[in-house]
């Protein structure tokens, strides 16, 4: 903020515009009118009473910057105390959404355990169906063995017994 503000009265301003109260309220407080911070009046010395006040009144004020521009209009310890609470702000705003998305992944976790146990049931139950297929298909082939069997047995039967067939023909 160093040359923005290069005189007091600008930076006096500058503060009363940025802390909490009405510039009114603010006047009142360091025991001066508005009045001394327009025109010419604004290029005329604050009195040393005025800052005074101002620091007694605004201790968030930095005097430093006050007096010469030099550094940042709040002291450091009041700005790094607003950050803090800023950022302690923003990490319990981040903790809570951190909160729901683990519990949301919780509770999604709970129901793929669920649907991945009765997918397991699933499983065993097909298994055990084609087991039982299985079992039946190879009865069925052993049936289908025999058949053959039969069936061979029966064709060479008729075959063996076609010539006589034939002989009683005639």
């Amino acid at each position: 903020m160093k040359n923005k503000l290069p005189n007091i009265k600008e930076r006096v301003l500058y503060l009363a515009e940025n802390v909490e109260v009405s510039k009114q309220k603010f006047f009142e407080k360091i025991g001066i009118t508005y009045g001394n911070f327009t025109g010419e009046k604004k290029k005329r010395p604050l009195n040393s009473d005025a800052i005074g006040n101002i620091l007694l009144n605004y201790p968030q004020a930095n005097p430093e910057w006050l007096l010469t521009g030099a550094g940042t209009m709040l002291r450091r310890s009041v700005q790094e105390k607003e950050e803090s609470v800023v950022n302690t702000n923003i990490l319990e705003v981040e903790k809570a959404k951190c909160k729901q998305k683990i519990e949301l992944l919780q509770q999604e976790n709970e129901f793929l355990k669920e649907n991945s146990n009765q997918l397991k049931e699933n499983i065993t139950l097909l298994k055990s169906i084609i087991k039982d297929k299985e079992q039946i298909i190879a009865l069925k082939d052993k049936e289908i063995a025999e058949l053959q069997k039969k069936d061979m047995h029966i064709t060479q039967a008729y075959y063996a017994a076609e010539p006589e067939m034939e002989y009683n023909k005639h």
